[in-house]
């Protein structure tokens, strides 16, 4: 877990990110913690039968 410091910083930094054409880096650890690996995607089965449900004209 990060401490207040580390916290800080993630805070300006997404702060930062939130202005225009601004490329604010990070490292890998603080898009981690800012959530920027979230996986939230669909998975295979959820696709299917997403398709398939939505699909009322080939039944």
């Amino acid at each position: 877990m990060p401490d207040n410091n580390e916290l800080n910083v993630i805070s300006k930094k997404m702060s930062d990110a939130s202005i225009p054409q601004f490329e604010a880096e990070v490292s890998p650890l603080e898009a981690d913690i800012m959530g920027a690996f979230v996986e939230d995607a669909l998975d295979v089965q959820d696709a299917v039968d997403s398709a398939i449900e939505g699909d009322a004209d080939h039944e």
